[in-house]
């Protein structure tokens, strides 16, 4: 148990930011879900929906540190990568 005023206002302080990361890595696994579902149901428009949907919720979570913008950036390169292999496919 902590002691100090402090560092019980810092245990209060993680869980919340550790909650509120959760919720946005769960968005983001989520949106990518839909994306990869759509391009293998051959759905392109509703993929490049879902990208975009995507891309700004990664950009968001990179700006605000629940993922690091490197991540991001591999993690939008990689869907658009996909996204255009199947527009080549077809």
């Amino acid at each position: 148990m902590p002691h100090s005023l402090s560092s019980r206002k810092r245990i209060r302080q993680n869980a919340t930011g550790r909650a509120r990361n959760r919720v946005i890595k769960n968005r983001i696994r989520t949106a990518r879900r839909a994306f990869l579902e759509a391009v293998e149901s051959g759905d392109l428009d509703a993929a490049r929906e879902r990208l975009r949907v995507c891309e700004g919720l990664l950009h968001r979570a990179a700006n605000n540190g629940p993922i690091h913008r490197g991540m991001a950036g591999r993690l939008i390169g990689r869907m658009q990568i996909r996204l255009n292999a199947a527009s080549a496919a077809n």
